[in-house]
């Protein structure tokens, strides 16, 4: 598949572009409403929060005065049936303001309590909407990768970072475990000893294929991976760039040793090294989108998702611009697709993106600005 603009110069991103607008036109129209909502919710959250927090100073105020008041009424009384009737009113006043104050920190814990609910449950939808999108939506994001054995379980993550613009996901793979030998087979060396009167040392080719990946992080060029065997007796930890190996057993570093890392069988460990990297990319079954963060900030939990939304738009706006400038027909942008020697066009008009965004009222217009489809 090869996709060029419609003058047949390579489209800088070799993807379907059109799709991929539709696709943010889509989460943006889903979205955008969702964290209206929330900001909805939280505006009068806070608005019933001083309405409630008003009516308990004012109960505090107004035992205050009251009891200011019985005091001022009482000086210098000494009579014992005057000075009970005080107590019992004095108590039965901060009794009941007790009880109203309790009544106002309930309602508000309650209505607190449901616009938690409420924010979780659309922060939960929106991350679910964008997790599809986030997964390639995004040009020129840089990705790092992990695994960990957790609970008998191979579990990853995915942590992308794009203009200031960081993302992670959760990653369910098409398998529980991974084995070396699922990647290829491998013997490393290692120092034995050996001899019944006497000890001494010799190299020795330790099979570890049927040894289990216990953690793998892969970023860029530089991975690092750690195998054990199934009673955590022999364990090895690789790391490997584009220009070093290096391999730890245990302790002890074996490609330091000229003598063990002269029996390193170099071609079966980089092809170990290739297949792991693969595997990031090829037996990823789901991913999960947990978490949106911009300028370190929380997007979904602070309300800038419609940030995030513009710095992507702003990627896909240079090349809005670029489509209409190569292309033949005004008011359109157009890829073409190469597949096996077919080639096709594929366009969307600039006025039915700008229709669907300005169906969002201000923020829809400020991304059809950022987009190049809006009139200025």
């Amino acid at each position: 598949m090869k996709y060029t603009y419609q003058d047949s110069t390579e489209f800088p991103v070799q993807r379907d572009f059109i799709q991929d607008l539709q696709d943010f036109l889509k989460v943006s129209k889903e979205v955008i409403p969702l964290e209206n909502s929330a900001v909805k919710i939280k505006q009068e959250k806070k608005e019933e929060t001083a309405v409630l927090e008003k009516r308990i100073q004012d109960i505090d105020q107004y035992l205050k005065d009251m009891t200011d008041y019985i005091e001022e009424r009482t000086l210098g009384v000494d009579a014992e049936e005057i000075l009970e009737i005080k107590m019992k009113t004095l108590e039965a006043i901060s009794t009941t303001a007790s009880a109203k104050k309790d009544e106002a920190f309930e309602e508000l814990e309650t209505k607190a309590g449901t616009a938690r609910m409420e924010l979780h449950q659309l922060e939960t939808k929106m991350l679910s909407i964008l997790s599809p999108f986030f997964e390639a939506g995004i040009y020129e994001a840089k990705h790092a990768y992990s695994a960990s054995v957790e609970e008998k379980k191979l579990k990853g993550k995915q942590a992308s970072s794009f203009d200031g613009m960081k993302y992670e996901f959760d990653l369910i793979f098409t398998q529980d475990m991974l084995k070396v030998e699922d990647l290829h087979e491998l013997v490393l060396p290692v120092w034995v000893k050996s001899g019944i009167l006497r000890k001494e040392e010799k190299i020795k080719k330790l099979d570890v294929s049927d040894f289990h990946v216990m953690s793998a992080e892969y970023e860029g060029d530089s991975l690092k991976t750690v195998f054990e065997d199934k009673d955590a007796e022999h364990r090895f930890t690789v790391s490997a760039d584009e220009k070093a190996f290096l391999i730890q057993y245990g302790d002890y570093e074996i490609t330091g040793d000229e003598e063990l890392a002269a029996s390193i069988n170099m071609d079966s460990l980089h092809a170990v090294v290739k297949k792991l990297k693969d595997f990031f990319r090829e037996s990823v079954k789901s991913r999960k989108l947990t978490r949106i963060l911009l300028e370190g900030e929380n997007a979904v939990e602070e309300n800038r998702v419609m940030d995030s939304l513009k710095l992507i738009a702003g990627t896909y706006g240079k090349l809005v611009r670029e489509c209409i400038d190569r292309g033949y027909t005004n008011g359109e942008i157009t890829i073409k697709i190469e597949e096996q020697g077919i080639r096709t066009e594929k366009y969307i008009g600039t006025s039915e993106v700008l229709s669907q965004l300005t169906d969002l009222g201000s923020e829809g217009l400020e991304l059809a600005k950022i987009l190049g489809v809006a009139k200025t």
